[in-house]
Order: C-alpha cells, then structure tokens, then sequence
C-alpha cells in the first residue's frame, strides 16, 4: 500500500514539473474524501482554478476526463444513463465545493458533469483567456455521425463545420446552446489504428516553440504543428504519462475563420 502511495504521490510531482515548466502552472492541495490528494491547477496569474489532479487508491490507469457545466448532476447523470453512457463514478462532492459525476460516452470517451461552487465576485476572472490556460477542448471520433448524435441529444450541441482544418476529413465547432464555439469534434477515421479521445487545449503565444519545450521535457508529438488556413497554429501531444493534450495560438489580428 505504501509503495502504490508513493508512485501515485511521484506521478503528481511528475506531472506539476512537467506542466508547472512548459505552461506556468501553479497548484494547490486540498482534501478531498476518497482520495490521497486533489491538487488545483490554476493558470499564471489566474484567480480562479481550472481544473485538477486527483489521486485516488482506488483509480486505475491514469486518464484526463474533461468536465461540463451542469445545472443538476444527479438528473443528467439518470439522463445520460439513459442517451447510452456508462457511469463510471456516481455524483459526489467535488473538491472544489461543487459537485461531480463521471461518465463515458457510448464509444468509451471519458467526460464529468459538474455543477459549479458559488464563487464570491471579487474571485471572478475576466474571462480573457491567459497563456497556459485551457481555452478550447477537442473530442476525435472515428464514428462522427454517433459522437455528433449523441452529444446533440445530450447537451444541445450544434456544430459549424470549420473548413480551414485540411489535415481532418471533418472539423466542426462545438457551439453550447448556440454560443460562440467553445470546443470541437474531430473526425479522425482516416488515422491507422485511431482511438477516440478527449484533449484540452491550452493557449501559448507560440506553438512551435513550445512544442519544442515539451519535447524537451519528455512530451512526444503526435500531429503537428500545424496552421489552419486562416492562421490558427496547433499541435496534438501527449506528456510524459501519455495524456493527450493539444496547444494552440490563434490567428493574427484581422484573419477571418472559413
């Protein structure tokens, strides 16, 4: 027990080195019931986390599950159950005072649902993205129709498809109930041996640059850089643990999305 406490505790020292180093990440512990540690991670200068390391005994392989707003977790939980996705962890107190259930999707992406903490108006952020920050998520499928299908029934996502990625079969914009895009779904059938995933995507003022940084520190690169036709830069990656992870600039001022 003592030695699996250990390589767990040596994963997060692992994992804040190497995204403290290649992003400016800084982190803070709390307790959390269920688990060793949760540790926030919160971007250079941002006054509000977003998101978290958990360290749990009873976890298995370690993986990266992105988190949807939720009004009431228990009830999208029981409606989610019921589009064809498998509840992985049942609603529980988050360690950031909210609350949170994790789930997979009908091909096996992990994501959670979870419902905000108050956060007093003096911790808001300005909602202006910083360097390091998650600022888009990505999902690839290499069943495009069921993942677009299943995530229309499931939160009211719409889709515009962006023509400027050329390197996909298909891209589109995640838009939440008709807002600005927030996301995208990536169809990725053409890949060998292509596997779902979800990816947050952080934002850097310099995509090749930093690429070259995280390969410096054990990253390997999967596709990329690589620009749209309109100048956004990105790169798919994996960190030394083989979590997925996409970092992105965005176009000069004055060019225009397709």
């Amino acid at each position: 027990m003592g030695e699996a406490r250990h390589r767990r505790a040596q994963g997060l020292k692992a994992a804040q080195d190497f995204y403290g180093s290649l992003l400016g990440w800084t982190f803070q512990t709390v307790p959390v019931p269920g688990a060793d540690t949760y540790t926030l991670i919160f971007a250079a200068g941002a006054a509000l986390p977003m998101g978290g390391i958990r360290q749990s005994a009873a976890a298995g392989g370690e993986t990266m599950s992105l988190s949807v707003r939720s009004a009431d977790v228990e009830a999208d939980t029981a409606r989610l159950k019921g589009l064809g996705a498998t509840v992985v962890v049942a609603s529980s107190p988050a360690a950031d005072g909210g609350r949170l259930a994790r789930l997979q999707d009908p091909r096996g992406t992990l994501f959670s649902v979870w419902r905000a903490p108050e956060q007093p108006a003096a911790a808001a952020d300005s909602g202006i993205p910083r360097p390091g920050s998650l600022a888009w998520f990505e999902i690839g499928t290499a069943d495009i129709e069921a993942s677009k299908a299943f995530y229309t029934d499931a939160f009211g996502w719409k889709y515009v498809q962006d023509t400027g990625v050329t390197s996909l079969p298909y891209y589109a914009a995640v838009t939440p109930g008709g807002e600005r895009g927030s996301g995208g779904l990536a169809d990725t059938s053409a890949q060998p041996g292509a596997q779902d995933y979800a990816a947050p995507q952080f934002i850097v003022p310099d995509v090749p640059a930093t690429v070259t940084t995280a390969k410096a520190l054990g990253a390997k690169v999967e596709t990329g850089p690589e620009s749209t036709t309109y100048g956004l830069t990105f790169a798919r990656l994996t960190d030394p643990r083989g979590i997925r992870f996409v970092l992105f600039s965005p176009p000069t001022a004055g060019a225009e999305r397709a």
